[in-house]
């Protein structure tokens, strides 16, 4: 048998009653708000994954942007490299390209009347032509305007057309600059 003194006075007792109490409620209460705490913690974890992946998720549709419109301007310019090469294709092309027109203008404008041009051909810069003149006097007027103008040099008649004093039939030859066929 066992026997129990209790020599405790009755406010010691409830000291330790309280603290015993205390005690427990406090471990109650760990272990209820341990589980709360590692929830909070699990919680926070997860916002900063979540904004993470949306400040990836951001960044990747904005590069995403970025690389269509990297894409639709490099289709630009490729569109004007094909352009800007065409178009030095086609410059080089006009540069060296002889107008004739020029020259006809300027052939026309020193024929004078009574002049009739029947053939008119051309190799490289040298031209040839036949026709019939009304009167010698106007193939030679005919040749010295020839003469007068810059784009026309090296003019040759032959001296068996000018024996004919009237409806002569002639032949003619001569230069033209190669400035008066060039595009201006």
């Amino acid at each position: 048998m066992k026997i129990s003194l209790d020599l405790l006075p009755q406010n010691k007792k409830d000291e330790i009653r309280r603290s015993k109490f205390f005690r427990e409620l406090l471990r109650t209460e760990i272990l209820f708000f341990f589980p709360i705490l590692i929830l909070i913690v699990i919680l926070i974890n997860v916002l900063y994954l979540l904004k993470i992946q949306q400040n990836g998720s951001i960044a990747d549709y904005e590069f995403q942007q970025n690389q269509s419109q990297y894409q639709e301007l490099d289709k630009y310019d490729k569109n004007f490299k094909a352009i800007n090469e065409a178009t030095g294709f086609l410059i080089k092309i006009q540069n060296g390209h002889l107008q004739w027109s020029t020259v006809l203008n300027h052939l026309s404008q020193v024929i004078p009347s009574g002049i009739v041009i029947n053939n008119f051909s051309n190799k490289n810069y040298d031209i040839y032509l036949t026709g019939q003149a009304k009167t010698r006097d106007k193939l030679l007027e005919f040749k010295g305007n020839l003469e007068k103008d810059a784009c026309f040099g090296k003019i040759n008649v032959p001296l068996s057309d000018l024996v004919v004093k009237e409806n002569v039939d002639f032949q003619m030859d001569f230069n033209v600059s190669q400035d008066c066929l060039r595009n201006k």
